[in-house]
């Protein structure tokens, strides 16, 4: 039967088939539509974290996830942190791995010279110019200024300083013949290297994201209605396809403000017996022992702390569209009973049911309806990494010689053989994040995660070698000339079961090593001679190269020290103090390594101050 049988049968009873089979086709399509509906929103829709990146140094880019509103208004919280490789201590500039004493840094260049206990460092074999028992220290006062420019607006950088002190060397010497030759033995104590490190930075995070989603699907239902009014006894089965729709739109926006600092300090000390030979009149070899150690007095342990502390506001608006469009075809069987014929008056003539068949189509019926709405929260948190060295250690040798080629001309050289330093790391990774009503006067969320690994690690310390010579013009004036080599090239860290990296960018090793590094040093000294005493007058310049990634920075510096005598031989005590200044400018490109732009400018000044006793 065609549409219009259907449309004659609907007449004939005075009751329509569309709108009852719509509605209820409607409902039908609904009810199969919505425990999906349900599953969708719960998973599809429960969005991802916001992430925002937080530049540290030497650590780099470090992802922190924030609490934000999900596509349905409800909060969606933060994972745990991922655990960063194990990372060393940074060594933003490069220490010499010898030379200590106020003597030698008033005058810059003391290979060639090296004629007080502090020689163990710089050139083993000038021990042999000590004559007499001796013992001596020396004290170091250090301050760094460090003033740092970024071309990211949002990355806010200033100035740093900091300063520190500490013993810098101690020795005891004893004159001795052996096999008829002069000899020195002495035992000495050294700062080697010092981690002293500051930075301080504001990150302005801002992040707007929009996500567009949809999603269709297709459901059928079969649906049986019986239609009887006395003249048509009908059952009409309907097939239904109802095609879903279902569109999201959301526009996520965060900004965050972060206060990063990071802290470092520590030091690797050694002890160092030292013995010097005169093999031959005016020639003379030594070598020193050094036994490495994190920090032998125990009030300096190797460390850095990297904090990010941060806070901000998170908005969400989302915007919901769902549309339904159902088909389908029906099929109907029955019976029509006609109306009686009334053949006279009185007479009436019943007419028997007539059977009745057919098959139509629906024309295509659709709905939709829309959604949205904006929520808001703020938050604060912090991101703390922290790392602790324990019982480093390591040992390796010093070597030098001195010759005396005339009464005006000396030359020396010396070599500090690498080393591997071995040690404990601890890393401590915290990560701490309160979300909070736009009013903040409810508490949506906490989370709180900490985790810690330790694990053995090692450093592998560059070779550093030295050759100087000293002029003589009298006795009282005297030129010196150093020329130095850093062998940074061969300077790596490796955390046990990882591959070997470069410390100051973390990248591996094998495809980016640090260059190696020169200096040189100019220094020059006037004793001047009085009745009871003896003043001398040191000053000298340098330049040198510290290692960095790509090609090394390039310092320079002007060094000056005096000092004075007391008392006359034997028991003669030597006071001297020296200042030295250095200074670095666009230097430290690898302070964080993922902040392209940063740059610094360095000033470094240091006070040494040494006392020797001649016994």
């Amino acid at each position: 039967m065609r549409e219009s049988t259907v449309k004659r049968l609907a007449e004939t009873s005075g009751r329509g088939m569309d709108g009852p089979r719509r509605r209820r086709a409607i409902g039908a399509a609904r009810a199969l539509f919505l425990p999906w509906l349900i599953s969708w929103l719960a998973g599809a829709r429960a969005g991802r974290a916001e992430t925002f990146i937080i530049s540290l140094p030497v650590g780099g880019a470090i992802p922190i996830e924030l609490s934000h509103v999900g596509p349905e208004g409800g909060l969606v919280s933060p994972g745990e942190p991922s655990v960063p490789p194990f990372r060393p201590p940074s060594i933003f500039s490069a220490p010499l791995p010898s030379g200590s004493g106020a003597r030698a840094l008033g005058l810059g260049a003391f290979t060639a010279v090296a004629d007080d206990a502090t020689a163990a460092s710089w050139n083993p074999g000038g021990l042999v110019q000590l004559e007499r028992p001796e013992a001596s220290f020396v004290l170091r006062y250090s301050a760094h200024e460090s003033r740092h420019a970024s071309d990211d607006a949002d990355y806010q950088v200033g100035r740093d300083e900091y300063e520190g002190q500490n013993l810098n060397y101690l020795s005891a010497v004893l004159p001795v013949k052996a096999f008829n030759r002069p000899c020195v033995v002495s035992l000495n104590y050294q700062e080697a290297y010092d981690f002293e490190m500051r930075f301080h930075a504001d990150q302005l995070g801002r992040s707007s994201r929009r996500e567009e989603e949809s999603r269709q699907s297709a459901t059928s239902d079969t649906q049986v209605d019986h239609f009887s009014d006395g003249v048509l006894d009908v059952t009409i089965t309907s097939e239904l396809t109802t095609r879903l729709t279902s569109q999201m739109r959301q526009l996520l926006q965060s900004d965050m403000l972060t206060d990063i600092s990071f802290e470092q300090e520590g030091i690797i000390d050694a002890v160092s017996p030292a013995l010097a030979v005169e093999v031959i009149p005016g020639l003379s070899v030594g070598g020193a022992l050094n036994i490495y150690q994190d920090d032998l007095f125990g009030n300096r342990p190797i460390g850095s702390s990297s904090r990010a502390s941060y806070s901000g506001a998170s908005s969400s608006r989302v915007q919901t569209r769902d549309t339904r469009e159902t088909t389908g075809t029906y099929t109907y069987e029955g019976t029509w009973t006609p109306a009686p014929i009334e053949i006279m008056p009185g007479i009436v003539v019943p007419i028997p049911p007539v059977p009745i068949s057919g098959e139509g189509v629906y024309p295509p019926f659709s709905d939709s309806g829309s959604g949205g709405g904006s929520d808001g929260i703020v938050f604060d948190g912090e991101y703390s990494e922290e790392n602790r060295f324990d019982d480093l250690h390591g040992w390796n040798l010093t070597l030098g010689g001195l010759w005396s080629v005339s009464r005006h001309l000396s030359l020396g050289g010396s070599v500090d053989l690498p080393w591997l330093a071995e040690a404990e790391q601890e890393q401590t990774i915290r990560s701490r994040e309160t979300a909070y009503d736009a009013s903040r006067t409810v508490v949506l969320d906490r989370s709180e995660y900490v985790v810690t690994e330790r694990k053995d690690v090692e450093f592998r310390f560059p070779l550093f070698w030295s050759v100087g010579a000293v002029w003589k013009w009298n006795n009282v004036l005297s030129t010196a000339l150093d020329v130095s080599q850093t062998r940074w090239s061969d300077f790596y860290y490796r955390a046990d079961g990882e591959e070997k990296i470069n410390p100051l960018d973390g990248r591996a090793y094998e495809a980016n090593r640090l260059d190696d590094c020169w200096a040189v040093r100019l220094g020059a000294e006037y004793i001047w001679v009085l009745r009871a005493t003896e003043i001398p007058l040191r000053a000298g310049l340098s330049w040198e190269q510290r290692p960095a990634v790509g090609a090394p920075d390039e310092f320079y510096g002007v060094n000056a020290g005096t000092g004075l005598s007391l008392g006359k031989d034997p028991g003669k005590l030597i006071l001297d103090v020296a200042y030295a200044y250095s200074w670095g400018d666009d230097v430290l490109g690898t302070l964080v390594p993922e902040q392209e732009g940063l740059s610094t400018d360095m000033r470094e000044h240091q006070v040494y101050v040494s006392c020797i006793y001649h016994f």
